[in-house]
């Protein structure tokens, strides 16, 4: 099926302006004021990671954020709470108490989309960011057995009906299902259906088990299969390329459409609405000295994974942009009733 809804707009510069702003890496710096009775001594901090084990998202995380904690004296434990295309523990973070004990993170585009089209029960504004700490291109995986070469012939392989099946990071309604409509329409993939996973690192395995013949994937998340010989990456979706796969050529220069707009995620950290500005500040100030520690500048140069850092106000800016632009990018009404067929 085709996405009529889809826009070129992605691809303008006004677009990938703003995309790089939010990217860009303040200057250290401190966050005032600051509650400097949080966190209590002993306590735990729980942070909600709504993707599966083993992913982008939860890579990150347990690199960061125990640095962190030791920053913070305190214990950051990560909780991974996939499901429902990571809308289940975004609501955990959004319906927690807001007492500094409970945060987590989800990455706009991905996460904004899918509460857009499955409208859950709480309102995802009114989180309060803290940090938005790295910036990750999708790619493109197939299984390394099929030796496909590049997009061009993985999308002579769909349309030939060598392959049938594309696989994503999310559930259908999810940013990849968004993404894999949108190759169909621009791309001329006439891939058959689309399967979705609790999370990246689900989703590269199946490729890499031969349930299907390729996925969509962050570059972190994919990076073991891939440099295990079992996945073989044939583009990135963001046309800046890919840190973790360097020598892979972006869609764009390959010959096809930018679609940056779909084709990378800004991760980004998040208290539940109404957490003190305090507890946000002092939060956001041990992220802040965790992304430009030795160990964690050490582990992104050696994986090519980005790490960067910008505060609260980015995060929540961020957020912000993205509910009003995602309605002016994609037929959201139509991504809802592919997703429920």
């Amino acid at each position: 099926m085709g996405l009529a809804g889809c826009t070129a707009r992605g691809q303008d510069n006004e677009t990938a302006n703003e995309t790089t702003a939010a990217n860009e890496t303040e200057q250290p710096t401190t966050f005032e004021p600051v509650d400097e009775e949080y966190p209590e001594s002993g306590r735990t901090v729980t942070y909600v990671v709504p993707f599966s084990e083993g992913g982008g998202t939860d890579t990150y995380a347990r690199q960061i954020m125990p640095v962190a904690g030791d920053e913070l004296g305190v214990n950051i434990q990560i909780s991974n709470v996939p499901g429902s295309a990571s809308l289940r523990g975004t609501g955990r973070i959004v319906n927690a108490e807001p007492d500094g004990y409970t945060m987590g993170g989800f990455n706009p585009p991905s996460t904004p989309l899918s509460y857009l089209v499955f409208e859950p029960d709480y309102d995802l504004q009114e989180l309060e960011g803290i940090a938005v700490y790295a910036r990750t291109p999708y790619v493109i995986i197939t299984n390394a057995d099929e030796n496909v070469e590049d997009l061009e012939d993985l999308i002579s392989r769909y349309n030939e009906g060598d392959f049938t099946a594309i696989g994503g990071c999310q559930s259908l309604g999810g940013l990849n299902h968004v993404t894999s409509l949108v190759m169909q329409n621009q791309y001329d993939m006439q891939w058959e259906n689309y399967v979705g996973y609790d999370g990246c690192a689900p989703a590269a395995q199946a490729v890499a088990s031969g349930e299907i013949p390729a996925a969509i994937g962050t570059d972190v998340a994919v990076q073991g299969t891939v440099e295990a010989g079992r996945a073989d990456v044939v583009a990135v979706l963001q046309s800046a390329g890919s840190g973790v796969f360097p020598d892979v050529q972006p869609v764009t220069e390959q010959g096809f459409d930018e679609i940056d707009y779909i084709g990378g995620l800004n991760r980004c950290m998040w208290f539940p609405p109404e957490t003190p500005e305090g507890i946000v500040n002092r939060m956001a100030n041990a992220v802040q000295t965790a992304t430009q520690s030795d160990s964690v500048q050490q582990w992104s140069e050696e994986s090519g994974n980005i790490v960067e850092f910008s505060g609260p106000e980015t995060a929540n800016q961020l957020l912000q942009d993205t509910l009003e632009r995602l309605p002016e990018e994609v037929d959201i009404e139509q991504i809802r009733e592919a997703a429920t067929q």
